[in-house]
């Protein structure tokens, strides 16, 4: 119960210059730019990430696996990777500039979500952190791996 009321108040946080920003639509409002950044596959990594993409999901953000938990763009399992992805993505959010009170919100619209209904940037940033840790190999055994950022 508490969760859920924490979640109501986290959609819609009043921001500092007056626009409203959304937990579920990061791509607008007052910390739009943080995300954008914090979402941004960095050059180096597009054809890798291109290539993942393609081949998990067709580059669909709402894809899901029918014979697994796999879900969304890069095909997280959700039942193994949302606790953990979520901190991961307020982590980066927090990195590229999104104030703690509203990284811990989006943690928790997220842990709440199912990942193929999180908005494309948090996906993304989900993608970009976990390559940037060095998990590039959890899309290994395809044509892909010669790709992979190193």
């Amino acid at each position: 119960m508490i969760e859920a009321i924490a979640l109501t108040a986290a959609l819609a946080l009043p921001a500092a210059d007056d626009r409203q920003w959304n937990v579920d639509r990061p791509s607008r409002g007052a910390y739009s730019s943080a995300s954008r950044r914090a979402s941004t596959i960095p050059a180096r990594w597009r054809p890798f990430a291109d290539c993942v993409s393609d081949r998990e999901s067709s580059g669909s953000y709402s894809a899901r696996n029918p014979s697994s938990s796999a879900a969304g763009r890069w095909q997280f399992l959700d039942n193994s990777w949302r606790e953990g992805l979520a901190h991961m993505v307020r982590q980066r959010l927090v990195r590229f500039g999104l104030p703690a009170a509203q990284g811990r919100a989006v943690r928790i619209y997220l842990q709440a979500t199912p990942i193929h209904r999180w908005p494309a940037p948090y996906q993304d940033a989900g993608f970009a952190e976990v390559v940037e840790r060095g998990g590039w190999f959890h899309w290994t055994g395809h044509t892909c791996n010669r790709l992979a950022p190193r």
